[in-house]
């Protein structure tokens, strides 16, 4: 048809002389292409490509820092600082060496090497701007969590809750255990006002909403097998802090060695 005939047919509609189906105008569908093989890859690429960086990188990240996890060297003991509210978590994240001086007052020398060291990792899970920081915290706790040698905690009420996605039941029952001890209420072993605080001299500055917690294991626990030699050691640890009992001594470095009564290491 010429742009004349067009232009009549279109008046035609448009007076509704004719409807659509009379007229000799139609909208031509445009045909559908299908892309098969190589071509589908790169389409798909070409629309989700950020999407696809993205993951990628969260995925690199979680691998990366759980093989760092897992071919590092173990201490005796592994403990996890998770912190959510802001000012606690900033007033714990400079005490990781205090932390792990005073945890190794009271942990045995677990791997007979003759020298203690606690392993203490802080986790801050509070809200921070930087979402590849936040990412990184997550996958901390996460890849922990997994490996299972890090069953005890010092953490503060919100940390606790978000670590265990709000079921407390997932840590043990310290009074259960301890029922005359003052500084153990449910779950959580009070620091405030511990000695072990003393030893972390944190006596003074440590907030009132921050405790020492121990993870329980279940039978379907996929990490079962390492995660309930880590939960005896951090229970012996914590009953040697409940009683006040040093298990090694301290040389003129500051090492901690050996595994001793309270008198031996006063003596030292």
């Amino acid at each position: 048809m010429s742009y004349q005939d067009d232009k009549r047919e279109l008046l035609k509609l448009k007076q509704g002389i004719i409807d659509e189906e009379e007229s000799a105008i139609h909208e031509e569908e445009k045909p559908v292409y299908e892309v098969h093989g190589v071509k589908k890859i790169e389409n798909f690429f070409y629309h989700y490509k950020w999407y696809v960086v993205a993951g990628v990188f969260f995925a690199a990240v979680f691998v990366f820092m759980l093989v760092s996890l897992l071919q590092k060297e173990q201490g005796d003991l592994r403990v996890l600082v998770v912190t959510k509210d802001k000012d606690i978590a900033s007033n714990v994240s400079y005490k990781t060496q205090e932390f792990e001086k005073a945890f190794e007052l009271y942990c045995p020398d677990f791997d007979d090497n003759g020298y203690i060291h606690v392993d203490v990792y802080n986790v801050d899970l509070s809200d921070n701007p930087d979402p590849q920081y936040s990412l990184a915290s997550v996958t901390k706790i996460t890849s922990e969590l997994m490996y299972g040698e890090a069953q005890m905690f010092i953490m503060d009420s919100a940390g606790a809750e978000a670590a265990t996605n709000g079921d407390l039941s997932q840590l043990i029952d310290l009074s259960a255990l301890y029922p005359d001890c003052k500084q153990i209420e449910g779950t959580f072993y009070h620091i405030k006002g511990s000695d072990f605080a003393v030893n972390a001299q944190y006596f003074e500055a440590c907030p009132d909403d921050l405790y020492i917690a121990v993870k329980k294991v279940y039978d379907t626990d996929q990490n079962k097998d390492r995660a309930l030699p880590a939960q005896k050691k951090a229970l012996e640890v914590l009953d040697n802090i409940v009683n006040g009992y040093y298990a090694g001594w301290v040389d003129d470095q500051g090492r901690i060695y050996g595994i001793s009564g309270k008198e031996d290491f006063n003596e030292a």
